[in-house]
């Protein structure tokens, strides 16, 4: 599954377009989060892999600004694989692979929606990214 951020304008929060794309396409669209209101907004949604390019350019055709999200990232050069990040992920979504290096599975991970790795990693080696492209990283004041 491939997450997609939906961004709509003022003009665009009317018109169905969504539904549409639902319907017209027959895609199942997981809702991941969304913020609306009269002014615009964004939805975070989950698709199946093989209608991700298909979805993305209906949405683009009817003006949507669509993007695939990066949910988080990881400083290999400040992680030191202690593992605490591994022992509090709630969905699994982070593992250590055969040399010894944190990995994150970005199909369970649920990124900024949790930042538990975030705020838990000693090293300060992980960040999440937000929806809104903009760095969530919460580095604790010393």
């Amino acid at each position: 599954m491939g997450r997609l951020l939906i961004r709509v304008n003022e003009e665009q929060v009317a018109e169905p377009i969504t539904a549409k794309i639902i319907i017209e396409y027959k895609v199942p669209m997981a809702i991941l989060s969304a913020h609306i209101n009269n002014k615009g907004g964004e939805i975070l949604v989950e698709i199946p892999d093989e209608m991700e390019t298909e979805v993305i350019e209906a949405f683009r055709r009817h003006g949507v600004t669509v993007t695939t999200p990066k949910l988080i990232e990881v400083n290999s050069t400040k992680c030191f694989s202690c593992g605490t990040c591994i022992a509090l992920c709630p969905v699994e979504a982070i593992n250590i692979d055969e040399t010894a290096t944190v990995q994150f599975n970005k199909e369970k991970c649920l990124g900024n929606i949790c930042s538990i790795c975030v705020d838990a990693c000693p090293a300060r080696a992980i960040k999440s990214i937000g929806t809104n492209g903009r760095d969530q990283n919460r580095e604790k004041k010393t």
